[in-house]
């Protein structure tokens, strides 16, 4: 076949001179066969099996067909084990089915580079949850979910890595894992100053009345308006005391009530017709105006948090 002959259906492989030629990373991979018996899950970055995925393992070992069974990526772990970063759902079909051995893709990685070798192969391509990308990225040491735990946890709250039923969450125990990271990670790196009004607005609800002991005020809504009206306060909330401060005028103002109130304002905007800004948004405003009012000068912020 000539180089010129346009009627071919095959087709070279080839790139545009033109393109700029990318850094290659990572370490060449090596490929070959492992028993399933040296494979293992790592579950600080790994999804655990529920009911839905063994659903589907069962579907693949039902189907099963080497023809269509892709290689696992793995990373040798020591012990002639390997860690599997992706593909555990066909590993154990190709269990299910008798299989002693797969095919595999080995890369050498410490844990951090399992994880976000995992983020980047599963997060475009699997449904995964922010829990799920919550525990990869510790296990990765990403910037954001190090830093956001850390000041969760000093705040005296708990950044969770997994869901629970409603009537099992307790207060104090941040679920919306998306929205702490949307605030914390800016343009690639982490604001310093979304981790300070972060800390003091966790910590503030978790030393106020309700904070400690109402549940339904650790949910997105009350956590976003919450913090939206701290965030502005700048550089009053690295004052001492700013936490005990603003512990206090959520006692005084009852934080539920204020909820309950914004979400009746919404409800009766839809039951109108009317537009309205979100719930969190009216919570906010509201907060925000009653800030103002109890604290009209630093100076006055201070001295509320000055212990007795």
């Amino acid at each position: 076949m000539s180089a010129l002959d346009t009627t071919s259906p095959l087709r070279q492989v080839a790139v545009p001179a033109a393109m700029e030629r990318p850094v290659v990373r990572g370490d060449l991979p090596h490929l070959g066969w492992v028993e399933i018996s040296k494979l293992r899950i790592d579950d600080r970055y790994q999804r655990p099996l529920q009911r839905h995925n063994w659903e589907a393992i069962g579907r693949i070992a039902r189907a099963f067909d080497w023809s269509l069974f892709t290689v696992i990526d793995v990373a040798p772990v020591g012990g002639e084990r390997f860690s599997i970063i992706d593909g555990q759902h066909r590993v154990h079909a190709a269990l299910m089915v008798g299989i002693d051995k797969v095919p595999v893709r080995i890369v050498n990685q410490p844990l951090e580079g399992q994880a976000r070798a995992f983020m980047g192969i599963n997060g475009n391509v699997t449904a995964i949850s922010t829990f799920h990308v919550l525990r990869a990225s510790l296990a990765a040491r990403e910037p954001w979910a190090v830093e956001a735990d850390r000041v969760i946890t000093r705040a005296g709250c708990r950044l969770m890595t997994s869901n629970r039923a409603s009537a099992e969450r307790q207060p104090g125990e941040v679920y919306a894992v998306q929205w702490v990271r949307d605030r914390i990670e800016r343009d690639g790196g982490v604001s310093a100053p979304a981790l300070a009004a972060m800390e003091v607005a966790l910590a503030s609800l978790k030393a106020s009345q309700e904070g400690a002991a109402v549940t339904d005020l650790w949910n997105h809504i009350a956590l976003r308006g919450w913090y939206g009206a701290v965030e502005p306060l700048d550089d009053w909330i690295a004052a001492p005391g700013a936490a005990l401060a603003l512990a206090g005028f959520l006692d005084r103002e009852g934080l539920t009530g204020m909820l309950s109130r914004a979400e009746d304002r919404y409800r009766q905007a839809k039951r109108d017709g009317k537009p309205s800004a979100p719930v969190y948004r009216l919570l906010m405003a509201d907060l925000q105006d009653r800030l103002d009012e109890a604290f009209q000068t630093k100076a006055a912020f201070i001295k509320a948090g000055e212990a007795d």
